[in-house]
């Protein structure tokens, strides 16, 4: 009996060794550390963030210009649904879808963003949420497709999203905040590509 729980603890330090280890897969390791400190501040700080505007910039960082106003404000709240679920805030994701949503309406260029967007907005459980956000991305990106005029916008990648199927996403930085995982596995993931 003592031999079964010596290999089941073997095995299950191996296994959270493998999964840290395919998490840190990411061209910036030596800045993990100080990112992980950062993304715990800005975690506690949410709330008031959220909710003052002077800080929506700097939350998010984006230096993005984009061809037409539509989608740079589609391109805006997409940034605060992903960063809602990074802090693992299915109020706020589904705020922030409330507005896209009614950004939508009225956007010809932006249309194929509705139907994931609405799923987010009518939905409370994270989950749905995230699953409705690989929907989204995936769309975001063929309307981000020729949409830059200047600056940058980073595609990133979990390899262990969706039970190691792994997902995209898209942000203003290079930094780590997994919008499918959240506290659990923030910093999970890597640069795939910059978009220009």
């Amino acid at each position: 009996m003592n031999k079964k729980v010596k290999n089941v603890t073997m095995l299950v330090l191996i296994g959270g060794s493998l999964l840290l280890t395919s998490c840190r897969d990411n061209k910036n390791n030596e800045e993990e550390d100080t990112q992980h400190e950062m993304n715990s501040e800005e975690h506690m700080d949410h709330d008031n963030m959220m909710d003052d505007d002077s800080n929506d910039s700097d939350m998010m960082g984006s230096s993005a210009k984009f061809s037409d106003d539509q989608t740079a404000a589609a391109y805006q709240q997409y940034a605060k649904i992903q960063a809602a679920l990074a802090l693992d805030n299915p109020q706020d994701a589904k705020d922030e879808a409330k507005i896209l949503v009614t950004n939508l309406a009225d956007a010809e260029a932006t249309k194929a963003l509705l139907e994931p967007t609405k799923k987010i907005s009518n939905s409370d459980d994270i989950n749905v949420q995230r699953e409705a956000f690989s929907e989204l991305t995936m769309k975001m990106g063929a309307v981000l497709e020729g949409a830059l005029v200047d600056g940058e916008v980073y595609k990133l990648y979990c390899p262990m999203a969706f039970e190691g199927k792994g997902d995209y996403w898209y942000a203003n930085s290079k930094e780590i905040k997994n919008p499918y995982f959240g506290a659990k596995m923030l910093n999970c993931g890597r640069v795939e590509e910059t978009v220009k």
